[in-house]
């Protein structure tokens, strides 16, 4: 299978990937600042991530090639865009209040060539943003791109570290975004800490939530559900937490008496939580539903 060149663009602020040449695999290496031409013929800049087998269909760029290695005057070319770019983010921003529209322009590029201009946003909902590009096109003399962009997104391009102090993971060494639900903090039993300490700079849910899954799914294979009616020696108790890390069970017995048992001191499951929470609610009577 052959190479990629796997690059974060300049002006497009995305990873895209352009067919690689054995010739090129010798000549160009991670971290290369180089000029490419896209599908569209036009050039423009970006920074090699790395250099391996296609990953994304979506973003491989067929007809696109590297051009070159950038060069002096091509890092000073670029480096003269990003000079302007927060100019033109304040004019953006200016000119979306006076439209009153709502969205949020963080950041613009300008393309290699110096003929085009993007900003990147977030909304809340759709935007209609036909007049605001006429304006900047008057403004700027150039062709405008608005990019509408998730949370998710803005903080893989501005971010910097994550609680865990080191780079957020989507901007270091994630090639693309993951869904991340409720069910895998349910897995891994951590849907007690609270909203803040799972979310990540963007918002959302953590993206490590998903690193460890299948590893929890693995280790609770023999343990019983949350919830489960279960028999040990002295009793039938209800499971009401698991440490499955450890392999220990929290019940609650008929007495409503709160203990940590191993997993090997259960000798069987009387019920699943289909229905067990009822059971274990009769045997208790008059002691409180345990959430």
């Amino acid at each position: 299978m052959k190479n990629t060149f796997h690059i974060i663009s300049f002006f497009k602020k995305n990873l895209i990937e352009i067919p690689c040449t054995e010739k090129d695999d010798a000549d160009y290496s991670a971290g290369d600042v180089i000029i490419y031409r896209d599908d569209e013929g036009s050039e423009d800049a970006g920074k090699i991530n790395y250099i391996g087998p296609a990953s994304d269909a979506e973003k491989l760029m067929k007809n696109a090639c590297v051009l070159r290695k950038a060069t002096s005057h091509d890092l000073q070319k670029i480096e003269s865009h990003e000079e302007r770019k927060a100019e033109a983010v304040m004019m953006c921003c200016d000119k979306v209040t006076e439209l009153n529209l709502n969205m949020h322009v963080f950041d613009a590029s300008f393309s290699f060539d110096g003929k085009r201009l993007a900003f990147l946003f977030t909304a809340d909902e759709r935007v209609d943003f036909r007049e605001l590009v006429k304006i900047l096109a008057g403004a700027f003399k150039k062709q405008i791109h608005l990019h509408q962009v998730g949370p998710r997104d803005r903080a893989r391009m501005l971010a910097t570290c994550g609680k865990c102090g080191k780079r957020v993971c989507c901007k270091s060494w994630m090639d693309k975004l993951l869904s991340i639900t409720m069910e895998m903090v349910r897995v891994q039993g951590l849907e007690g800490k609270g909203g803040s300490k799972l979310s990540g700079v963007c918002g959302k849910l953590l993206c490590c939530l998903r690193f460890e899954v299948e590893e929890y799914n693995r280790m609770r294979e023999g343990l019983p559900e949350i919830g489960s009616i279960v028999a040990t020696k002295d009793n039938e108790a209800e499971v009401i937490g698991l440490d499955v890390l450890n392999r220990k069970v929290k019940i609650i017995t008929r007495e409503g008496q709160f203990m940590v048992i191993e997993d090997k001191e259960i000798k069987k499951v009387i019920s699943t939580p289909t229905g067990g929470r009822k059971q274990a609610a009769e045997s208790v009577d008059s002691e409180p539903e345990l959430i």
